[in-house]
C-alpha cells in the first residue's frame, strides 16, 4: 500500500499517546475519520457544530491535561475554530486542530470547497504546517519531520496548534499504518541517567553555528569530550575553541571518514557546511535545545530531545573514565595525517595562507558557500574571532557586516575575505564614514559566481551555459580598483601565484594608514583544480597506504 499523508499523521498520533479525537462530519476528512474510528487506541467523539466542538476539546484536555484534536472537512467549517483556538492559545490548552485541503483546489482555481489557509491568525495557534502530499522519501521526510515539530509543541510544551493535511479518498487499507515513522522523547530533568546510553558507541558532538562559547561553557563541553574521547565536529562558525575540536570538511570533504559517528549530541545553529550531512548518515542523534522547540538536521530523525542548559547538559554527562572506545583517536590519527597539496591560486590556496598569516587576536569574517567550505578546510589560532553570515546563507551583507565589525573596535584588526558577487552586490558600504585603518579586505576575483561552476550537477548539464545567468559571469570586468581607491582604501592586486604569495605577509602583518583591499584574480580552471586536490589528494594517499598494509599482511599470511 502507498501511504498518504493521513496515514502518517494517524500513524504519528499514535506515536505520541494521542488519544482523544473530537470530529466533525465531512468529505475531506473522511478518511481520517474512517480510520480513527476503527482503531481502539483512540477514543472519538461527533460534534457537528465545529464551533461547539472545539470548545468542547477544550474541556476535555483541560480536564485531563492532555491534548485534544479536533478535525473538520474543507470549505467554511475550520473557521468556526477560531474563537476556541483564541481561547486555548492565550490559556496555553494543547488542542491539535486539523484541517483538510482538496488537493485539487487552488486559489486560481474555481474548485468547490477549497480554502487558503496559508495565512493563520498569530494568536490561534503556536505553530501551523501544512503536510506534503507522499509522492517520494523526500515527501515523507519532510511529513515526519513536520508532524514531530508540531506535536512536540503539542504534547511537551501544551501549545495549540494547526495540521493542514492533504485529503485523500484512498479506502483501499483502514487498519494498516506505517511503521518507518519516528517521534523524539522530551528530557527537562533527571536526564543523567541517559548518560549509560553513550558506552560503548563511537559518540560525537556536533556544533553548527553557534553564540560565543564562555570559558565556563567550553570547558564544560571539553570535558565531556575527554571523558567519552568524542571528536567535537564543527567549522569556524561554531565559535568552540576547545579540546577534541575538529573541522567537519577535514573528515568529510577532505577525507570522508569510513567510520561514522554511532550518536550524535546535536547543539546549535544552521551548519552551512554541507559535506557535514554523511557525518549522520548511521548515527543515533540527541538535539540539546536550550529555547525549548524541537529541531532535526538534514530531515535525520532525532531521537532524544534535551530541552536543557547546554553547560548543564555537558556537566551532568560527563563521567570519568568512559573511554569505552576511543573514537576520537581515530579521527585525529587521520586528520592529523592529512597533508595539503601544492595549490594553485584559488580559493583553497588564499585561505591556507590567511590561516598561515593572519595575526593572533584579530577578528575574521568570510562570505557562504565556495568560500565558507575552503576556509574550513583550516585551522586558525585559536585567539582569532571567526564570523559568516550562516543564518539563511545568503550572499546579502557581508562586507555590511564585516564593517560593522571592524568599527565596534578599531584596536584590533578586522579581515574578510569573499568572492566578487558577494563583494560587488554590498559594496556600498565601502563609503562608509566610520570605517577605520583596521578594516583588510580580501576579494577573490573569479569573475562569476564560482560556487555555480564548482557544482557537479550543474556542470555536468550546463558548464560555460551557466554563466550567462546562473553564475552570471563577466559583470565588474575593471575589478574593484576604482572603486576602492574612490573610497580611500589602500588597493592591492595579484594575478598569479607568486604575485599573491610575495604580498599575503605584509597585507595580513604590515601597518597601513587606510583600510586595505586585495584583490586576487583567479580563473574557473584553477579554482576547481585546488577544490578537486583537496577532495582527492588525501584519500588517494591513505587508500595507497591501506593498499600496501593489506599486501603486506597478506604476504604475512602466506
Amino acid at each position: 500500500m502507498e501511504y498518504t499523508a493521513i496515514h502518517y499523521l494517524v500513524a504519528m498520533l499514535k506515536a505520541y499517546e494521542i488519544k482523544h479525537i473530537v470530529s466533525s462530519p465531512g468529505t475531506q476528512n473522511s478518511l481520517f475519520n474512517m480510520i480513527v474510528q476503527q482503531d481502539s487506541d483512540f477514543q472519538c467523539y461527533s460534534v457537528i457544530d465545529e464551533r461547539s466542538a472545539a470548545y468542547f476539546a477544550t474541556g476535555i484536555s483541560h480536564e485531563l491535561s492532555v491534548p485534544v484534536v479536533i478535525d473538520c472537512t474543507g470549505a467554511s467549517a475550520s473557521r468556526n475554530y477560531l474563537s476556541a483556538m483564541t481561547e486555548s492559545y492565550y490559556r496555553h490548552i494543547p488542542i491539535i486542530a486539523i484541517t483538510f485541503t482538496n488537493i485539487a483546489g487552488n486559489p486560481y482555481e474555481l474548485t468547490a470547497q477549497y480554502m487558503n489557509r496559508s495565512v493563520t491568525l498569530a494568536d490561534v495557534k503556536s505553530i501551523s504546517v501544512e503536510l506534503p502530499r507522499i509522492n517520494d522519501n523526500k515527501d515523507k521526510v519532510k511529513c515526519l519531520t513536520f508532524l514531530n515539530t508540531v506535536l512536540f509543541e503539542a504534547v511537551y510544551k501544551n501549545r495549540p496548534v494547526h495540521i493542514n493535511c492533504p485529503a485523500s479518498f484512498d479506502f483501499s487499507s483502514l487498519k494498516d499504518l506505517p511503521s518507518d515513522i519516528w517521534k523524539t522523547e522530551y528530557y527537562t530533568k533527571d536526564y543523567e541517567q541517559q548518560e549509560g546510553s553513550l558506552k560503548n558507541k563511537d559518540v560525537a558532538v556536533f556544533i553548527g553555528s553557534h553564540r560565543k562559547f564562555t570559558s565556563e561553557e567550553e570547558n564544560a563541553l571539553s570535558n565531556f569530550a575527554e571523558s567519552h574521547s568524542c571528536p567535537v565536529f564543527c567549522d569556524h562558525t561554531s565559535n568552540y575553541k576547545g579540546k577534541n575540536k575538529v573541522l567537519s570538511a577535514k573528515a568529510t570533504t577532505i577525507l570522508d571518514l569510513k567510520r561514522k559517528p554511532e550518536l550524535i549530541i546535536d547543539i546549535g545553529n544552521v551548519s552551512g557546511d554541507y559535506s557535514c550531512t554523511s557525518l549522520f548518515s548511521k548515527a543515533e542523534i540527541w538535539r540539546v535545545t536550550e529555547n525549548n522547540s524541537f529541531a532535526c538536521r538534514f530531515g535525520k530523525p532525532v531521537k532524544k530531545t534535551f530541552a536543557v542548559n547546554e553547560m548543564d547538559f555537558f556537566t551532568k554527562m560527563t563521567k570519568e573514565d568512559n573511554k569505552s572506545n576511543d573514537y576520537y583517536s581515530y579521527v585525529s590519527e587521520n586528520i592529523n595525517n592529512i597533508k595539503i597539496p601544492d595549490l594553485p591560486l584559488s580559493n583553497p590556496l588564499i585561505c591556507q595562507k590567511l590561516a598561515e598569516f593572519i595575526p593572533k587576536g584579530s577578528t575574521l569574517h568570510h562570505s557562504v558557500s565556495n568560500t565558507k567550505r575552503c576556509m574550513n578546510f583550516f585551522d586558525f589560532d585559536n585567539s582569532i574571532n571567526i564570523a559568516c553570515n550562516v543564518g539563511v546563507c545568503g550572499i546579502d551583507g557581508p562586507v555590511s557586516t564585516m564593517v560593522g565589525q571592524s568599527v565596534a573596535d578599531k584596536n584590533k584588526k578586522c579581515f574578510g575575505i569573499l568572492g566578487d558577487l558577494a563583494f560587488f552586490y554590498d559594496m556600498n558600504v565601502l563609503g562608509q564614514r566610520d570605517i577605520g585603518k583596521n578594516l583588510r579586505i580580501i576579494l577573490i576575483n573569479n569573475n562569476r559566481g564560482e560556487e555555480f561552476r564548482l557544482n557537479p550537477s550543474l556542470e555536468q548539464y550546463c558548464a560555460e551555459k551557466a554563466d550567462v545567468l546562473i553564475s552570471a559571469a563577466g559583470h565588474n570586468k575593471g575589478g574593484a580598483s576604482g572603486w576602492a581607491k574612490s573610497c580611500g582604501f589602500h588597493y592591492m592586486s595579484a594575478r598569479t601565484k607568486d604575485e599573491f604569495l610575495n604580498q599575503i605577509y605584509d597585507f595580513c602583518n604590515a601597518e597601513f594608514e587606510n583600510p586595505v583591499l586585495f584583490e586576487i584574480f583567479t580563473t574557473d580552471e584553477d579554482e576547481k583544480k585546488g577544490l578537486n586536490l583537496m577532495k582527492t589528494y588525501n584519500k588517494s594517499e591513505i587508500e595507497e597506504k591501506l593498499k600496501k598494509y593489506y599486501r603486506a599482511i597478506k604476504k604475512i599470511i602466506k
